[in-house]
């Protein structure tokens, strides 16, 4: 898969002042990247009254250095920073996320896009979030919900389609998760009654609990937007690839799509969307 269909839909729009920091000392530029754009000034004429103002790029150049032994993205020298105003350090052991990060900003027009900065945001809810011990707990919990109604263990004998779909797409997941962490997996054509043991919970809870705060981070995107912890899980642990994981996730609305047709463009960007924020938590969690 492309880096840009990797990069996607995640991030709720901010002030980008949020973003960067005045430079300062020890920031080593590797190489820039290879553009460089006019810097706009946002003017009062440009806000709608109804709506929240376009942010227009304000840097000109886009490149990535390193600090304190890890790797920053700079925006015309200026590392960026989470929206709680933490500069964004990534791990030395993941020079390309450094980069696809770096490509993000890059990417960006005269106004910054909507939704258009997903490996950002995946970088800035570890940091922000999920440093914290009690935030983290809240968050494995409610993914674990997940798992005991998880969609890969729930198996329909009709119509014929959805069956062939689901033994095609769910199976192998799931016989994958058994035999990795050595758990029991219970499959049901009844959602009503599906409940996992607690040993197989338990399990998963401390395959995950091991997880680094990026990685977590990837991994609740995932499972939030395949709604499948399994998927998520095989994704993240290079199990399935974004392609597999998308369709395993898109499942239930392929066998809608061949029962009764595909509703003209709803789907297309469904299907993309789905793709790009997979592909953006595969990408997080690699070497993280």
């Amino acid at each position: 898969m492309s880096a840009s269909r990797m990069l996607g839909s995640a991030m709720r729009c901010m002030p980008l002042a949020q973003y960067a920091m005045q430079p300062g000392a020890g920031y080593r530029p590797l190489r820039a990247l290879g553009t460089t754009r006019t810097v706009h000034d946002t003017s009062a004429d440009d806000i709608n009254k109804n709506r929240a103002p376009a942010i227009r790029r304000f840097w000109r150049n886009v490149s990535v250095g390193e600090k304190d032994g890890g790797l920053v993205v700079l925006l015309d020298a200026r590392p960026v920073k989470t929206p709680g105003g933490t500069p964004m350090r990534i791990s030395a052991r993941q020079p390309a996320l450094a980069w696809l990060v770096a490509g993000e900003w890059e990417s960006q027009k005269e106004f910054l896009g909507a939704h258009s900065l997903p490996l950002t945001s995946l970088v800035s809810r570890a940091i922000d979030g999920l440093s914290d011990a009690n935030v983290r707990a809240d968050v494995i919990t409610k993914l674990l919900k997940y798992f005991h109604t998880d969609s890969v263990c729930l198996h329909d004998n009709h119509p014929r389609v959805l069956a062939e779909l689901q033994q095609r797409h769910y199976a192998p997941i799931a016989a994958w998760a058994r035999s990795a962490y050595g758990i029991d997996i219970k499959t049901t054509t009844d959602m009503f009654v599906l409940r996992q043991t607690p040993e197989a919970a338990d399990r998963l809870r401390a395959v995950v609990e091991g997880f680094s705060d990026l990685k977590l981070a990837a991994l609740e995107r995932a499972v939030m937007t395949a709604k499948s912890f399994l998927i998520g899980l095989a994704l993240v642990e290079q199990h399935v690839s974004v392609e597999d994981a998308a369709c395993a996730a898109l499942v239930e609305a392929t066998a809608q799509t061949q029962l009764w047709g595909e509703l003209e463009n709803a789907h297309d960007l469904d299907n993309a969307a789905m793709r790009q924020i997979l592909g953006a938590s595969a990408c997080a969690a690699l070497n993280a």
